[in-house]
C-alpha cells in the first residue's frame, strides 16, 4: 500500500505533467490578427481578438471585410479569410479533437497527421473530416466547397448523402440544388493559390487585386504598372484608354507587357 507521502508525490506528478498535456492539445491561440476579428460565446457580446489570446471553447469567431485570423495549436493552424464565421469547439481534452460550424466565408486548416480523425469542419451543405492536411473550406449561400492541398479529407454532404475521399489537387462541392451529391473536380493551382494568402497587414486583405476585369480592347484589363509605351498604336497605361489624352490605339493591346506583373499584393 503507498504511503500517504508517495500518494502526494504521484499526486504531484500528474498534475506536472497532464496540465501540459491537455494545455497543448485543448489550447487555440491567436498567432496573427488582421483587424476586425471578434468574437462571443453568447451571441450577444463580442470582443476584439488580439494577438497571443485563447479563444475559449465554443466560441463564435467572426472576420470583417479586411480581417483575418490565424490561430495555432503546436503546429496546427487554422485562419479565418476575411469575412468568416465559423465556431471553434474542442472535443476531448486529451485527443484533442476539434470542431469548426461554419456558416459562411473561407478557412484554411493545417493539421498534423494523427492515427485518428481528429478535426471536422460543418457548414450546412457538407461536413469535413480529416486525420492531417492541409485544405481549405468556403462557404456562400448557394453552396459549400473543400479544396485539398496535402493529404486526404473525407467529405459527406450534411443531408445525409454518400461520403467521398477527397485527395490532394482536388476540389468538392455539395451545392443546394443537389444536396445529396458530392462533385469532384481537379483544382485549379491558381485558385487555391488564392486563398492561401497570410495574415498580418492591419491594412488589407491580402491576395490579389486588380481592378476593373476586361475592358474593351484593353487586353486583360488588369491595371498594369505605370502607365508606359502599350502595345502598337499609343500610350498603355491601364487598358483601353492610353495616357491621359489620346487613346490607346486601335488595335494595340494595353499596357503592352505590364499585364498583371504588378499586383497590388499589400505583402501581408
Amino acid at each position: 500500500m503507498l504511503t500517504r507521502s508517495t500518494q502526494r508525490v504521484l499526486f504531484a506528478l500528474v498534475v506536472l505533467f497532464w496540465a501540459p498535456i491537455t494545455a497543448i492539445a485543448q489550447d487555440w491561440t491567436a498567432h496573427r490578427v488582421s483587424k476586425p476579428a471578434y468574437f462571443t460565446v453568447d451571441s450577444k457580446n463580442w470582443f476584439a481578438i488580439r494577438r497571443g489570446m485563447r479563444l475559449p471553447d465554443a466560441a463564435w469567431i467572426h472576420t470583417g471585410r479586411r480581417g483575418r485570423l490565424q490561430l495555432r495549436r503546436g503546429d496546427e493552424m487554422i485562419m479565418y479569410k476575411p469575412n468568416t464565421l465559423a465556431a471553434l469547439i474542442n472535443r476531448g481534452r486529451v485527443a484533442g479533437k476539434t470542431e469548426l460550424r461554419q456558416r459562411f466565408g473561407t478557412l484554411i486548416l493545417d493539421v498534423e497527421t494523427r492515427n485518428h480523425q481528429h478535426v471536422r469542419v460543418d457548414t450546412p451543405f457538407l461536413a469535413a473530416v480529416v486525420k492531417g492536411t492541409r485544405f481549405s473550406v468556403h462557404v456562400d449561400s448557394r453552396s459549400a466547397q473543400v479544396s485539398v492541398k496535402r493529404g486526404l479529407v473525407e467529405v459527406s454532404p450534411s443531408s445525409g448523402g454518400k461520403a467521398v475521399n477527397v485527395r490532394s489537387g482536388h476540389t468538392a462541392t455539395v451545392s443546394g440544388a443537389n444536396m445529396a451529391e458530392v462533385s469532384v473536380v481537379r483544382t485549379d493551382a491558381k485558385s487555391f493559390a488564392a486563398s492561401s494568402g497570410r495574415v498580418g497587414n492591419e491594412d488589407g486583405d491580402g491576395g490579389r487585386e486588380y481592378s476593373g476585369g476586361r475592358t474593351g480592347d484593353g487586353g486583360t484589363g488588369d491595371t498594369g504598372g505605370t502607365s508606359g509605351t502599350g502595345g502598337t498604336g499609343g500610350t498603355g497605361g491601364t487598358g483601353g484608354t492610353g495616357g491621359t489624352g489620346g487613346t490607346g490605339g486601335t488595335g494595340g493591346t494595353g499596357g503592352g507587357g505590364d499585364g498583371d506583373d504588378d499586383d497590388d499584393d499589400d505583402g501581408d
